[in-house]
């Protein structure tokens, strides 16, 4: 841990491989919760998947929200997940199929799961957003007279993500391509996230920062290689607090920033290979106030 006052921040990620009940489950994971997080109410699953199968997973809920998302990790194909994987919806196991960039939003107690990976073309990346500290699963057992192996019931909670292409925008470290989502329309959904391939050094946010959020957030860098976990590709310096205190990564890391917390500017220093990033904040709008205009407003005017 770093012996700076806001080193406990920022997080090296413990990707380690696997050990999955079912075939097409996780081959490297990382799944941190709210005690990992520094307290707040998040965990999140990261994991990468390359082979069909069942994943292991029976029907269950959870106490609380939760949103999946399979995500693309092919730099060159940004909009194309790569892969077929069933999952079974609500108490009938209402079957649907995710063929490219999906998030699925599942309020608490509802019932979801197995998972199936029919087709893999090529590696993908699952994220799994809970807003609780803790995880658990409270497994069920469907009532036969009840199952559906097909239907739209739940289709309004199966969301096909759309990209954005931002490769031509001179921003610096900013995204090339982005995912995003948020819970505004949602009930219990006080959560918005990114998926963005990143492959560009310099400043982000246009020269904006620091700034500052109502709600906290944790800043997910991770590499595209699923046969390289720890390898990030990249290396990144953030700044944190008042004091612009600077931290400097070039491994898979999580920076979180509480409520409150200042936060930035955000430099990608260097880029070997392009790498992924999720901003995943407890908000269900992205709400920010930028405090990069002239001198910041807790330093002394003249």
């Amino acid at each position: 841990m770093s012996s700076k006052k806001y080193g406990r921040f920022i997080k090296k990620l413990n990707l380690r491989k696997a050990n999955p009940k079912g075939s097409g489950g996780p081959d490297v994971i990382t799944w941190p919760k709210g005690r990992d997080l520094e307290g707040i109410d998040l965990s999140f699953e990261f994991s990468y998947h390359t082979r069909t199968g069942n994943w292991g997973d029976q029907a269950h809920y959870h106490n609380f929200s939760e949103v999946l998302f399979f995500a693309p990790l092919d730099y060159n194909h940004p909009g194309e997940l790569g892969a077929q994987i069933e999952i079974e919806l609500g108490p009938e196991g209402e079957k649907h199929l995710v063929d490219s960039p999906t998030a699925i939003a599942m309020p608490a107690g509802f019932v979801r799961c197995p998972l199936n990976t029919k087709r893999v073309d090529r590696t993908y990346a699952f994220l799994a957003i809970s807003l609780n500290q803790d995880y658990k699963d409270n497994v069920v057992s469907r009532d036969p007279a009840v199952a559906a192996s097909s239907g739209e019931k739940y289709a309004s909670m199966v969301k096909k993500m759309e990209m954005r292409d931002l490769k031509a925008r001179p921003m610096g470290g900013n995204a090339d391509y982005m995912y995003a989502w948020n819970g505004r329309n949602m009930e219990g959904f006080s959560l918005n996230f990114t998926w963005a391939f990143h492959g560009d050094t310099g400043p982000w946010h246009g020269g904006k920062d620091p700034h500052v959020h109502p709600s906290a957030e944790a800043l997910v860098f991770i590499g595209l290689d699923p046969a390289r976990p720890d390898y990030l590709g990249a290396e990144i310096d953030i700044a944190m607090g008042k004091e612009q205190e600077i931290h400097v990564f070039d491994t898979p890391s999580v920076v979180i920033a509480p409520a409150g917390l200042v936060h930035c500017p955000l430099i990608t220093r260097k880029v070997e290979k392009p790498y992924g990033f999720t901003a995943i904040s407890l908000n269900a709008g992205h709400e920010t106030t930028w405090l990069g205009k002239g001198k910041f407003p807790w330093e002394k005017q003249d």
